[in-house]
């Protein structure tokens, strides 16, 4: 006896897989990143000069730019002796928060339709099983070569 697979089963058996990983892509991505991937590497931290278009320091109602330039600023080394801050000194670590919430949302965003995707292949999947294992199995024939004539019986016409 052999049963025939559907094409809703077909599209479930390949749906599934393919559309459930891509929404567990799509869904881990965003909810697990990278933790501190907010904040510029302390490897990568910019030089003053280069975030003058994000924000400003002041010191005394002057930017700190403007102070390094000058020699303004002194610090303290760990021996205690007194040094001037140069520009080169200064480097700054950006929060690129903004940028990481809506990279999160365009993920949420694409989870929603691989999320539906994968509902749709797992309805298919579900609908071709029951309808694969409702159907009445079709007999097997067996190819011509492989039968065997077989001798016929006659009744006798006088007994039942």
């Amino acid at each position: 006896m052999k049963r025939k697979m559907n094409l809703l089963m077909i599209i479930g058996l390949v749906g599934t897989p393919i559309a459930g990983t891509q929404f567990g892509l799509d869904y881990g991505r965003a909810i697990w990143g990278a933790p501190q991937v907010e904040w510029t590497p302390i490897e990568m931290a910019l030089p003053l000069e280069q975030t003058s278009g994000n924000f400003q320091l002041l010191l005394d109602n002057e930017p700190l730019a403007d102070h390094l330039a000058r020699n303004s600023l002194t610090a303290l080394g760990s021996e205690g002796l007194a040094y001037f801050v140069t520009p080169q000194m200064v480097r700054v670590r950006l929060n690129n928060w903004p940028q990481i919430q809506a990279w999160k949302a365009h993920l949420l965003h694409m989870g929603v339709y691989s999320a539906l995707g994968l509902g749709v292949s797992l309805t298919c999947l579900i609908v071709g099983l029951v309808e694969f294992f409702r159907q009445t199995p079709v007999p097997r024939r067996r190819p011509p070569e492989a039968q065997v004539a077989r001798p016929v019986r006659r009744r006798d016409p006088g007994v039942f």
